[in-house]
């Protein structure tokens, strides 16, 4: 059986196909746009205009995915759709616009997506920590093995971090004020005793680009994320793209997102942070195989 998965996020569009081998996935292609709604919505309240630009996107992926012949369309959206007051008429319009229905997901079952797809691959016995960080917010979710012991989402997103607090290229004291804002939020992070930070979403699986094209790494030091913010701030976000075969876009979202994960990396008293290229869709499609239909519940 081969599944697939779209996601509406903050910042993306991703769609993911994967076969179903023996009740694991195995990974067959993987699409992404960016049509940065996170933005938009914080500052307006709504998607307006911006629905346009994303409901393409959606397409975009969506049809690129259909050559590779999936059998089931599984489609949700995150934060940006959740919050803005137009979402549940745009979420309508983007299922007619691929023909299969739009599931805005709460805060605590994106978190439980997330963190089962994210789990399969990285659970450890002792307590550990995954972060999704989003484009809009940040789901965390602290667990022994694969079960879930506490969770949050924060109000801290790489696309909504670096529209608010930095400009092109950022300059130290933007740098502050946004270390000082996330820092606000990170009051509300579950506790936890941890011994490993699990890292998903576009940053995340993004940052290791930065230093090693080649042989990106899995595991990320904080002197790596220090390295790679000195990067992503050496010059406009056209010219660093270029320079590392990135989306502008995404270039921009990084900005804010790596300074997210060292805060992170602070928070939980750790200098070692691991790559998770399986997180939300991963869990998507885990839950259909569990639960049919009401995987999105």
């Amino acid at each position: 059986m081969r599944l697939a998965a779209v996601d509406i996020g903050s910042n993306t569009v991703h769609a993911l196909v994967a076969d179903v081998v023996r009740n694991r996935l195995e990974e067959v292609a993987h699409y992404v746009e960016m049509p940065e709604l996170g933005a938009r919505v914080a500052r307006t309240g709504s998607i307006g205009a911006k629905g346009r630009f994303a409901i393409r996107a959606l397409r975009s992926v969506v049809n690129r995915a259909r050559k590779d012949g999936y059998d089931k369309l599984l489609a949700a959206a995150t934060e940006a759709v959740r919050e803005a007051n137009d979402g549940e008429a745009f979420a309508h319009k983007a299922g007619e616009a691929i023909g299969a229905t739009v599931h805005i997901i709460s805060t605590s079952r994106e978190a439980e997506l997330s963190f089962l797809g994210a789990a399969t691959y990285h659970a450890t016995k002792r307590e550990w920590a995954m972060v999704d960080l989003g484009g809009g917010s940040t789901e965390i979710v602290i667990a022994r093995g694969r079960q879930m012991l506490r969770s949050a989402s924060l109000a801290i997103g790489s696309g909504v971090l670096s529209s608010t607090y930095l400009s092109d290229p950022p300059r130290p004291e933007e740098r502050a004020r946004l270390r000082k804002a996330a820092l606000r939020e990170l009051a509300r992070a579950p506790d936890g005793e941890v011994d490993r930070l699990v890292a998903t979403g576009g940053t995340a699986s993004n940052l290791p680009l930065l230093l090693s094209r080649r042989n990106p790494p899995t595991v990320l030091t904080t002197a790596d994320l220090l390295t790679c913010a000195t990067r992503l701030d050496a010059g406009r976000v056209v010219r660093v793209a270029n320079k590392y075969g990135l989306e502008p876009s995404r270039v921009r979202a990084m900005r804010g997102g790596v300074e997210a994960l060292l805060l992170l990396l602070d928070w939980y008293g750790l200098a070692v942070l691991q790559i998770s290229h399986q997180g939300l869709r991963h869990g998507m499609l885990l839950a259909y195989l569990e639960r049919g239909d009401d995987w999105w519940r």
